[in-house]
Formats: structure tokens, C-alpha cells, sequence
């Protein structure tokens, strides 16, 4: 009975591992989900990002940044600095450690990144929201906040494959940082 008992526990062993945690397995894909590229998908991200740099475009959000005496300029900086770091962390994980020496991406590979990447978007977050708000107060910059992380960053991710979307994000944030002063 204990033989059976332990091989009947292997079996559920390998059961929950295809349900928990196993990337490999088909069991957990649902299918009512719509593949990436599906046109539908393109459509919603695109009509997300368009209505958010719109929503953005109204806030004057660009023109504030740039100019106004009440955005905490020195916490901007920080921020940017962080997201520029962000940036580089992951064009290096994504693109040398992945692509080019061919490792597998995943944590267990690059805890170290990993936690990099959680701690620098922690400190981009704090001091965006320390910079803006006394421009625009808690609510709306919490909206605005929103609006750039899901609306903008989010949807460009899911858009677009990484090795299109680091070199655009280095363009964006050195035409920025040219403009910025």
C-alpha cells in the first residue's frame, strides 16, 4: 500500500504542476481568450493610448512639465533619472542576456534584476507623484499617473515586441531630456 500510495502522490505531484506554475502546459490556456494580434486587441490598445494622450493633452500635462513654477522639478529629475534606469535594465536583460547570449528570461535567472526593476519603478513612481503634486493635487495626479503607466506604457508593451519598443522608449526619453531643463 505504500508504494501505491507514493506513486499515486507523484501522480497528483505532477497533476498540480501542470496546473500551478508550469508554463509549458496547456491545460490552464483559456479559450475565449483572443490571440495578441488579434485586430480587436490592436484596436482597444490603440484607442486606450489614444484617449490617454489625449486626457493628457488636456490636462496640459507637457506644458506644465516644461514650464510651470509648481511642478517640483527636482523630483521630476529623479524620476526621469529612474525611468532611464528602468530602460537600461531591461534593454539588458531583454535584449544582451536574452537575445544575444541566449539566456532564458525568467526569475530565476535575474532575481537581482528583477528586484532592480521593482525598486527603481517604486522610486519612479514616488517621485513623479512628489513632482506633481502640488500642480495638480492628489486626485488628478493619480489620474495622470494612470493615465501614463496603463494607458501609454502598458498598451505600448502589449503593442509592440521589445525589440521595438527599447529603442523607441531611448529616442522618446533623449528627445525629452533635450527639451528638458
Amino acid at each position: 500500500m505504500s508504494t501505491n500510495r507514493q506513486g499515486d502522490d507523484i501522480e497528483q505531484n505532477e497533476e498540480t504542476r501542470a496546473f500551478v506554475g508550469n508554463p509549458y502546459s496547456n491545460t490552464m490556456k483559456d479559450p475565449n481568450l483572443l490571440p495578441a494580434r488579434h485586430p480587436y486587441n490592436i484596436i482597444k490598445r490603440s484607442v486606450i493610448m489614444g484617449s490617454c494622450l489625449w486626457g493628457l493633452h488636456e490636462f496640459k500635462v507637457y506644458h506644465n512639465v516644461m514650464k510651470s513654477p509648481h511642478v517640483r522639478h527636482e523630483w521630476f529629475k529623479i524620476g526621469v533619472v529612474s525611468s532611464i534606469a528602468i530602460l537600461f535594465v531591461k534593454a539588458y536583460v531583454e535584449m544582451y542576456a536574452g537575445q544575444y547570449k541566449k539566456q532564458k528570461v525568467n526569475y530565476e535567472n535575474f532575481r537581482q534584476s528583477t528586484h532592480a526593476i521593482m525598486l527603481l519603478i517604486l522610486l519612479a513612481s514616488l517621485s513623479f507623484n512628489l513632482a506633481l503634486w502640488p500642480q495638480y493635487g492628489g486626485f488628478k495626479t493619480m489620474v495622470i499617473l494612470t493615465m501614463f503607466g496603463f494607458g501609454i506604457l502598458l498598451q505600448f508593451a502589449l503593442l509592440f515586441p521589445s525589440y521595438i519598443q527599447n529603442p523607441v522608449s531611448f529616442i522618446l526619453l533623449i528627445l525629452f531630456l533635450v527639451e528638458y531643463k
